[in-house]
């Protein structure tokens, strides 16, 4: 918590920032992959549908950014669904083969136009 103040507040409380940054990295990465792991290349809609938002509505307010996000990543995945079942009767693809397909360019874009910003 005191770290939430900024630095100078957190060393007057006798908090080690360094081992402190260091243990939520290693605590952020352990979450990222399980989630990663357990919900596969899902995540990606889940990563990508929010920056398509805030773009589609140009804005970052909250209040429009979730319901719009929540509409626009399950037509998306229900779209991905969809295209699952074109190739053949009785056949499917996978989900998430689909589903990485369209969210990996996407945040690839993302990457490379922030780094653009930057």
């Amino acid at each position: 918590m005191g770290l939430l103040l900024g630095e100078n507040y957190a060393q007057g409380l006798g908090i080690n920032i360094v081992r402190t940054r260091f243990l939520i990295i290693i605590a952020v990465a352990l979450l990222a992959g399980t989630t990663t792991a357990f919900t596969g290349p899902i995540a990606f809609i889940g990563m990508a549908v929010p920056h398509l938002v805030r773009g589609l509505f140009r804005t970052s307010d909250h209040r429009i950014t979730l319901p719009g996000t929540m509409l626009c990543g399950a037509s998306l995945l229900l779209l991905c669904d969809l295209a699952t079942q074109l190739p053949a009767d009785g056949y499917t693809l996978p989900i998430n083969a689909i589903s990485a397909l369209v969210g990996a360019p996407i945040i690839i874009w993302i990457i490379l136009k922030k780094k653009g910003n930057s």
